[in-house]
């Protein structure tokens, strides 16, 4: 007979279950006559608590899935969400295709994924990529949180990818301390944070996640990438090579970012990428010829 405990649960509290004893939610539906014990109950309501208050299910766990794969998280980090799989579809279209045109066995395709919290983004499309055969690709990342980028690198390994993280703001660190001439194209994408004060409070769903990684300075939100722009324009002036960056923005922003784009790198070809759901969700911008 299944347990009374077990069935009056929710999907979330059979997941906060497992996590509690432990087991799977998996090993729970195969198992619903499992007893649970005193304790492993006090724990268990311990945590749900936590849950019905607003405490993400991610963090109560430290587990998230994307692109089923499981990534680590903390509260240092962003939860890595649906919304993101349309920048990282994106950004592995352009990198196979990349790929799949070298000639030159020297030619290489640097990825640089900027603010990189959990390293969902640059961790999918290597594990993505490991699938294709003798792929060139170089991947680093950087997170001005120290916290991220423990996450980050545990969950690189993980996943058994190769990833240079470096501290610091945005670009900096990588143009300090990486020499770019040696490679072909450049692939830079950013998933920043680009919410509006107004929004993140009206937005208590997004509340218990660090706000640092939500919320940018400025009125339109779009501080940090205004700034990433002009450190892309900085480095075309210096290295002549081609360029392709896939930023994540909110729907409302398509306007403002399409300008940015135009007022820090005039020859771009950019496209706005819809989601899923229909909404403008990934600016893609190809940066080939001058920018002047």
């Amino acid at each position: 007979m299944a347990s009374s405990f077990l069935k009056n649960l929710s999907s979330e509290g059979l997941l906060i279950l497992a996590f509690a004893i432990k087991k799977n939610q998996a090993y729970l539906l195969a198992h619903p006559e499992l007893k649970v014990s005193l304790w492993q109950k006090i724990k268990f309501f311990r945590l749900y608590k936590k849950f019905q208050i607003g405490t993400p299910l991610a963090y109560i766990t430290g587990h998230k899935e994307f692109f089923n794969l499981d990534f680590l998280v903390t509260k240092h980090t962003l939860i890595p969400r649906p919304d993101t799989e349309c920048l990282v579809d994106e950004a592995f279209r352009h990198i196979t295709n990349s790929i799949s045109h070298i000639e030159n066995e020297n030619d290489k395709i640097l990825l640089i994924d900027v603010g990189t919290g959990t390293g969902c983004i640059p961790i999918t499309i290597l594990h993505k990529l490991q699938k294709l055969q003798d792929y060139k690709i170089t991947a680093i990342a950087t997170d001005i949180s120290k916290q991220a980028l423990r996450v980050a690198k545990k969950n690189a390994k993980k996943h058994n990818v190769d990833i240079g993280f470096f501290s610091g703001n945005l670009l900096s660190p990588i143009l300090q301390s990486c020499n770019l001439a040696i490679f072909k194209s450049i692939v830079v994408t950013a998933n920043l944070p680009y919410l509006k004060e107004d929004w993140w409070k009206n937005e208590p769903s997004i509340q218990q996640e660090p706000k640092s990684a939500l919320v940018s300075d400025g009125e339109t939100g779009l501080y940090l990438y205004e700034k990433l722009l002009q450190q892309i324009s900085g480095m075309k002036k210096i290295l002549d090579i081609e360029y392709w960056i896939f930023l994540e923005i909110d729907p409302r922003q398509s306007s403002e970012i399409f300008r940015l784009v135009q007022k820090y790198l005039p020859m771009a070809d950019i496209e706005i990428i819809k989601d899923l759901s229909g909404f403008d969700r990934v600016v893609k911008i190809e940066l080939r010829g001058s920018i002047t």
